[in-house]
């Protein structure tokens, strides 16, 4: 069973990412922690996750904005060590309550950016870079990259008023990648990443790369805020099947 959720979590996500810019980790980590143990959940999808990064940096390099992500990146670490260590040694049944308010947080805080989306805001001022702000987005997006895989939502919080679209997105790709490294890392050292679990994702990973090249067939083709609200209404559903198990 484990081999098969692995392969198409790696389709799924990369199809996703390539179709609509976004991360599948906040829906999966929480369907799977509904019907199998949390950390195992969590676990199993993390090296799909850290692949479907490394398969996105190569096509923004460069791009980032350094000094944005100085503030941003220690902080996010920080908050994602926390996270990691509540994942490892909380109770399932806390990590289910977890992972659910993060999934429900995270549809609400989505659909409220759909109703929010200004018309040409890449023409906006821009606000200041601070310290606070970086340590807030940064700390809370790393705890909830640590429980549930759902941390972009807060990184794009704090990077997509500050930045062009270009550079956030690569902003955005970057941060992912050194989060889902360290990630990796941590979960390692906390025994809740399994040497099965890496095999597996490299095992399956062409299938992620067939993913990718339907969700770019296809991009254009779908409604972007549609898709978007489907997510949400599933990601909400999935956290609160899990604050009520």
């Amino acid at each position: 069973m484990e081999p098969l959720i692995i392969a198409l979590v790696g389709f799924a996500a990369r199809f996703v990412k390539s179709a609509f810019g976004l991360g599948a980790g906040v829906l999966f980590a929480p369907a799977l922690a509904i019907f199998l143990e949390p950390r195992l959940a969590v676990g199993m999808t993390a090296p799909i996750m850290f692949l479907s990064s490394v398969a996105s940096i190569g096509a923004h390099w460069g791009h980032w904005d350094w000094p944005l992500l100085r503030r941003l990146l220690p902080t996010a670490i920080i908050g994602l060590l926390v996270g990691s260590y509540f994942l490892a040694w909380a109770p399932a049944q806390y990590l289910r309550l977890a992972i659910g308010a993060a999934a429900i947080a995270f549809a609400a805080i989505q659909l409220w950016r759909l109703r929010q989306r200004p018309a040409g805001a890449d023409e906006a001022v821009r606000p200041p870079a601070t310290a606070l702000g970086a340590m807030l987005y940064g700390v809370c997006g790393g705890i909830v990259s640590g429980i549930a895989h759902s941390g972009g939502l807060f990184f794009s919080l704090y990077l997509l008023p500050r930045l062009n679209k270009v550079a956030f997105v690569a902003s955005l790709t970057l941060t992912l990648l050194v989060i889902d490294s360290v990630r990796l890392l941590s979960y390692w050292q906390l025994s809740v990443l399994e040497v099965r679990h890496v095999l597996w994702a490299l095992l399956f990973s062409p299938l992620m790369f067939a993913g990718s090249r339907v969700g770019k067939a296809l991009n254009g083709r779908l409604s972007e805020s549609g898709f978007v609200i489907l997510l949400c209404i599933m990601v909400a559903v999935t956290g609160v099947a899990l604050l009520v198990r």
